[in-house]
């Protein structure tokens, strides 16, 4: 399913599964075992699930979007969330994936949920979603060095991320190589 999902943005191909170590390895270094970590798995593979609904022209887009196409792609965690819903087995994994573009600071969405309001594991992806995307290529700009990417995410500690998840984020990046 992740791999659908990738599929149908070639910028995108194989996003879910870096989010994915990224997350795990976050989940690792906070004492998290078992069926917590393969939760976290799952629910990075299907953080972007909601993109399916979002049209072609929006997801392909080669310039910035305006303001109304900007509105329609941050439904997307609200899709995902929709889609999950239909399934029972996989609606655990509804709050990681509808909340992780919260912010800190609550100035996040679709929810502007803050602080200890957003779900643990949708705090954790948000920071691997972030570092993927950065560093990726994407249709309206190039891809950022890890050494930009790490300091904007440092430079959003207590706004956009978890000051207490981050420098253990951080850490894990660069032990990543």
């Amino acid at each position: 399913m992740a791999a659908a999902i990738d599929a149908r943005d070639s910028y995108t191909l194989g996003h879910s599964t870096r989010v994915s170590e990224m997350a795990i390895a976050l989940g690792r270094e906070l004492g998290l075992r078992g069926q917590e970590l393969d939760d976290i798995e799952i629910a990075c593979l299907f953080h972007d699930v909601g993109k399916i609904k979002i049209p072609d022209t929006i997801l392909h887009k080669a310039v910035n979007l305006d303001p109304d196409e900007w509105e329609e792609m941050q439904k997307h965690p609200e899709y995902g969330a929709e889609i999950l819903r239909k399934a029972p087995s996989l609606r655990r994994f509804i709050p990681a994936v509808r909340h992780h573009h919260e912010w800190y600071n609550g100035s996040g969405y679709p929810d502007g949920l803050s602080r200890e309001g957003i779900p643990r594991d949708a705090a954790i992806i948000s920071l691997a979603d972030a570092y993927d995307a950065m560093t990726s290529d994407r249709s309206y700009r190039k891809a950022m060095t890890k050494k930009k990417a790490l300091a904007t995410i440092e430079e959003r500690v207590g706004k956009q991320f978890s000051p207490e998840l981050t420098p253990l984020f951080l850490g894990i990046v660069n032990k990543m190589g």
